[in-house]
């Protein structure tokens, strides 16, 4: 069984890279540009990991998380931005992320950090 895999981001390209280095890795990739949409696919599917951009149009990042943790703990949930707010980086910690990232991120790292969250070896 894939493992599954949701990133909300509201930029589509990250949306569309992430989603096709991950489908040749394996993964079921779904995809979301907004928190709403993400939390609808985040408790109709349970993916392994969540991909989560902390600046959304709809919502923040943060009460996605808060609500990604109630909903579906077991999902392992990795918060990226490009906006470096040690304020954010922290309530999102408390709220249980598992990883943070920083925007621009690259999909070899992103990957690694996948990978060892899921406790796959890295190649």
């Amino acid at each position: 069984m894939p493992a599954k895999l949701l990133v909300v981001d509201d930029e589509d390209g990250i949306l569309q890279e992430v989603k096709s280095f991950f489908e040749e890795e394996g993964f079921r990739v779904f995809t979301a540009d907004t928190g709403e949409q993400g939390i609808a696919i985040l408790k109709r599917e349970k993916p392994e990991v969540l991909l989560l951009d902390i600046k959304l149009p709809d919502m923040s990042g943060l009460l996605v998380l808060k609500i990604a943790k109630e909903s579906s703990p077991l999902t392992k949930v990795i918060v990226n931005t490009g906006y470096v707010d040690q304020g954010l980086i922290d309530q999102a910690e408390e709220l249980g992320r598992d990883v943070f990232l920083q925007k621009p991120f690259d999909l070899e790292s992103l990957r690694r950090e996948i990978n060892q969250l899921l406790g796959i070896e890295n190649t």
